[in-house]
């Protein structure tokens, strides 16, 4: 019987490693969302203060308003001085005003690049899970910026902007 006993408490044991191994080796390579390399995407959740267009928003981090451009996208024109406002920017600045007003956000850092040359962070902006990047894309509100600029999500993103204009989606049933 304590042979029985001994062989049971082994076995357990063993699967308990097994179990402890797999989800130690499922989150090593998981990628890291926030301002901080630190912290996972549940762990940080940033309030959107205002949004400025359809590809750049500010939020609240530590206090302070710091200023986010989407990586990846880019929505037609509403607030350059230097250019006149361009088709369907109206549209897209009121879809992320939709989406993402009174929200807070998870922001996933891109790797290697942390702003652009206007001193912006780059970040994917997440909203309850959901890309608000790729979202943009697939109701054809952005188009991608993976010629210009890769990123990680390159294929999905070049995937989704390719069926957007296809059906005709927002900027390009309404553009020329």
């Amino acid at each position: 019987m304590r042979k029985k006993s001994i062989f049971f408490l082994a076995a357990f044991l063993a699967l308990v490693l097994i179990v402890a191994l797999l989800i130690l080796r499922s989150t090593k390579n998981a990628p890291r969302f926030s301002v901080r390399e630190n912290f996972e995407e549940h762990e940080m959740l940033f309030p959107v203060a205002r949004v400025i267009d359809g590809d750049t928003i500010v939020v609240l981090i530590d206090g302070k308003t710091e200023r986010i451009r989407f990586i990846g996208i880019d929505t037609p024109e509403t607030v350059d001085d230097r250019k006149k406002i361009q088709c369907y920017g109206p549209e897209s600045s009121e879809r992320v005003k939709e989406l993402l007003s009174g929200k807070s956000v998870a922001l996933e850092t891109k790797p290697n690049e942390d702003r652009d040359d206007y001193g912006r962070l780059l970040r994917y902006v997440i909203l309850d899970g959901r890309d608000i990047g790729a979202t943009m894309l697939e109701e054809g509100y952005a188009r991608s910026l993976c010629f210009a600029f890769p990123h990680p999500k390159c294929s999905e993103y070049d995937n989704l902007e390719r069926e957007a204009r296809e059906l005709k989606r927002g900027r390009w049933g309404a553009c020329r």
